[in-house]
This record gives structure tokens, sequence and C-alpha cells, in this order.
């Protein structure tokens, strides 16, 4: 038993510390009895006793000496692996941060580059949309002006090729024996006037000399005194005999506009004798030297536009209604004659034609309203000419 409690002991015992005891506890075995007899002498029992407490406390501390070596270790460990866990923590904070900061330094542009195609194709659209509308609109008022109008291009031509004896010299005795026979009158009847005009042009060149396709003449007469009559406040005008409306006067100026529908001359003679039929009769100066007042040419321009001797694409104006899109009118002599002494468009436009926006208007510049591209009479603002009193006939 003895033997069985020391090699117990033994084994238990550290290697370095228990060497003395090992000693003696094998030589107390070897002295035992086999028959397990305890020895006499207890108190090397009880040395032996005590030296085993002393190792089996000594261990003990080991034990606990290595438990807190242990736990420290243990501590220390958690302690690394939390301060690593703060370190990935620190590090994908930082990465956070900086995403942020490549967020907040992104390119608005690049970021939003696929709005930004699709709103300019959007409003480049919407532009070619509303481009297309105006010109639509255009285009029909200047069909309807050519529908309505009350003499095409080719009669006027027509007209003016038949009465080929109806020359400047025979258009300046006219005018004469007019202001002779109507001194202190501006307007007279059709009858009074047509009358004037045929017993000058028998005398010039016999009874058979007549206006050729002198209904082309009266048909623009008799819508000019209808209109007049409609805005007179007679509501039935249409239905107004030919005799009563044969009876208004119509101003010198409107027939004399209308009698040069027929006049077989150049251009600048046509202008010439229109400019000086709106000078006064006692008025001697020459038309190169004489001015005429703005007045008098904003309504000349007016009775061109009413005899149809003006290019329907120069009479269209814009309107203040921009908005879906442009729409446009009819402007009025004035309107034109303002927008040709002054200009109109900016630089995509036309730049005003004569030296002052108001004020008289000589007969070089009464020539360039008429072939400006608010006006353009006979077509004149489509012929390339070197001066301003030039002209494409001669």
């Amino acid at each position: 038993m003895i033997r069985r409690a020391s090699s117990s002991i033994v084994r238990s015992c550290h290697q370095r510390q228990c060497n003395a005891i090992r000693s003696s506890w094998l030589m107390l075995a070897q002295s035992t009895p086999s028959s397990g007899a305890l020895p006499r002498n207890m108190q090397t029992y009880s040395q032996l006793y005590n030296s085993f407490h002393v190792v089996n406390n000594t261990k003990s501390f080991s034990t606990v000496a290595a438990s807190t070596a242990s736990s420290t270790d243990t501590s220390s460990n958690s302690s690394s692996s939390s301060s690593k866990d703060d370190d990935k923590s620190k590090q994908s904070n930082d990465g956070k941060s900086k995403k942020n900061e490549k967020k907040d330094d992104s390119n608005i542009f690049l970021d939003n580059l696929g709005k930004i195609f699709l709103s300019t194709i959007g409003i480049v659209l919407f532009l070619l949309l509303r481009s297309t509308i105006s010109n639509n609109a255009r285009t029909a008022l200047k069909d309807d002006m050519e529908t309505i109008a009350l003499l095409d291009p080719l009669e006027i031509d027509d007209l003016r090729v038949a009465n080929s004896d109806f020359t400047i010299e025979v258009w300046e005795k006219v005018v004469e024996e007019i202001k002779r026979e109507f001194p202190s009158r501006d307007a007279v009847t059709y009858p009074e006037f047509l009358s004037v005009v045929m017993r000058v042009m028998r005398e010039a060149k016999g009874e058979g000399f007549t206006i050729q396709f002198g209904h082309l003449v009266d048909r623009i007469v008799i819508a000019e005194l209808e209109r007049i009559g409609k805005e007179g406040g007679d509501e039935n005008g249409d239905s107004v005999e030919e005799q009563s409306l044969l009876q208004k006067e119509l101003p010198l100026s409107f027939l004399f506009a209308t009698l040069s529908l027929a006049l077989h001359s150049s251009v600048a003679d046509r202008v010439r004798v229109l400019y000086e039929s709106m000078l006064s009769e006692i008025d001697t100066t020459p038309a190169e030297e004489s001015t005429v007042s703005g007045e008098k040419v904003a309504q000349m321009i007016q009775y061109l536009q009413n005899t149809c001797q003006l290019v329907p694409v120069a009479q269209i104006v814009e309107t203040n209604s921009k908005v879906p899109y442009q729409t446009f009118r009819v402007g009025t002599g004035d309107e034109l004659v303002k927008r040709a002494r002054e200009g109109y468009g900016g630089k995509k436009g036309s730049e005003g034609v004569t030296r002052e926006s108001e004020g008289p208007v000589s007969l070089e510049e009464f020539h360039a309203i008429l072939k400006s591209k608010t006006v353009c009479a006979w077509g004149e603002c489509y012929v390339k000419k070197t001066g301003m009193t030039s002209t494409s006939d001669k």
C-alpha cells in the first residue's frame, strides 16, 4: 500500500521539487515488509507527509500561477483581438469616409450625363417642332393671301404688255390734266378720274387708244369701294348697287397707284411718277431734290398693297403671340414702312434703308423702301442691282 501511495505521490510531484521526496519514499518502501505493516519510525513518516503537503501546496500554487498566467494570456489575447477588431472597424470607417469623399468630389456632369443627353434631345425636338409649326403657319397665311388676291402676278404682266402704248409720256400728260381738272381736290370719283384719262389718251393717239384689259383695273377699284363702304358702317355693302358705289370718292394717290398697273415703263420711271403723284401741285421743285412726308409714303405703300403690287411674303409680320409657337398676320402700310426704315430682326433680319427712321423721304429713299425686303414692290427685292435707282427693267 505504501508502495502504491509512494508511486502515486511520485507521479504527482514536480520533476525538480520532488527529487528528494522520491528518494525518501523509495527507501521507506524498501524497508517496509510486504505484509503492509506501518513503519515503526513514525517520525520519518510524518516528515514525509509534511514534505508531501508542501509539495502539494507548491503544486497548487504553481497551478494557480499557471491558471493566472493562462487567464492573463487569455485576457491579453482578447484585448489584442479587440484591438484588432477596433483597427478593422477604423479601417472600414476610413474606407467609407474615403468613398463618401469620392462621392462628394465626383463630377456632376459625368454623374448626370444620361439625364443631360435626354434633356438636350428633348429640347432639340421641341425647338424643331415649334419651328415647323411656325413655318407652317407662315406658309398657310401666304397661301391665303395669294388665294384672296384680286389680281394674279401673271394678270398684272398681261395688263402691262397689252398696254404697251401707255408709256411714260402719256402718263405725264394724264397727271398734268388731272391736276388742272381738279386743282383743289385730293379725292374724286372713279368715273370722273376715268373720263379725264380716256380723254387724254384719245387726244394723244386717236379714238382707238384706250386701256386694254380695263376690267382688271375696274376690279381693283370696285373692291376698294366695297371695303370703304364696310369700314364706313354700311353692313349691306355687298348688296349696294354699282352706281352708288361709283359715286364715292377715292384718293387721287390710290387712283394713280391703280393706274400704274397698266403703265408700260421701267421700274425707275414707275417709282418716279408715283413719287411725283404725292407732291403738291404748287411744288415746282424737281423730284430728285424734293421730299415727301413719311405719312404720305406710308399711305402710298398701303395703296400699293391694296392693288396687289407687293409680294405676299413681304407683307407678313410677327404677332406678339410667341407661345407655344410664333403666329403671323398681314402688316399695314405704316408697319411695313416702319420696318423698312428702322430695320427688323437684329443681325439675322434687315437693316434700315433710310438715313432717318422718321421724317421726310427723298426719291432715292422712296425707291429703297420699295425694293426692301419688308415691302418688295413688284418683286424688286429679289433682283440684284448696283444702285438704289437702277432697275432690272432696263
